[in-house]
């Protein structure tokens, strides 16, 4: 592992142990796009499980592996705490993000910006994760079909947009530069998601 992946891995452990923390001590601030998420230890959790599960067979992950497993015992101290109350409370924010994710495309729709404040929430990916968190607690066939008609949707209109800008750039004989035809805030918008 070289020291750049350590780096990425210790920040990665770093951000788990604090969204557990904040989760933790801020029951009462907690809201679907607020600062303190009920979901936040998930959304580090996920994404930092798969990179550790790449890098098993190296001698360094041992100690990062033993610092994720603390953190997850942390995680799962609270949820025990919390009870049925807080997986209601992520099952409320599956369906916040879910009507966010909606919103998201409407403006996509009609050719506007989405408010960076739901954009910078990386929705789609946060909808994912809920849904493998969970589907052992709830019946989500409702939600996921709903989700699975707003991807489709979300492509058609990538699509759309897509052959607009060829068709733009033939008439004018003109292309933006790579750089700026996809500001970062763009490509949060555009990940197809979480799976």
């Amino acid at each position: 592992m070289d020291i750049t992946t350590t780096d990425d891995i210790r920040h990665r452990l770093h951000c788990y142990d604090r969204a557990v923390q904040e989760t933790r001590d801020h029951t009462f601030e907690r809201s679907s796009l607020g600062r303190y998420r009920a979901g936040a230890p998930y959304f580090e959790q996920y994404p930092l499980r798969e990179v550790l599960d790449s890098f098993k067979s190296d001698a360094a992950f041992t100690g990062a592996l033993a610092e994720y497993e603390r953190i997850t015992r942390e995680l799962e101290s609270m949820e025990r705490a919390g009870g049925r109350a807080y997986r209601e409370e992520l099952f409320r924010d599956l369906c916040a993000y879910t009507e966010a994710y909606r919103t998201i495309l409407c403006y996509h729709e009609m050719g506007m910006d989405c408010p960076e404040d739901i954009t910078d929430l990386r929705i789609r990916d946060m909808i994912g994760i809920l849904f493998l968190e969970l589907n052992k607690d709830f019946s989500l066939a409702g939600i996921e079909q709903e989700v699975a008609l707003l991807d489709e949707a979300y492509r058609n209109i990538r699509e759309a947009k897509g052959a607009a800008k060829v068709l733009s750039e033939r008439a004018t004989g003109t292309s933006d530069p790579s750089w700026q035809q996809y500001p970062s805030s763009r490509q949060q918008k555009e990940r197809a998601g979480f799976r």
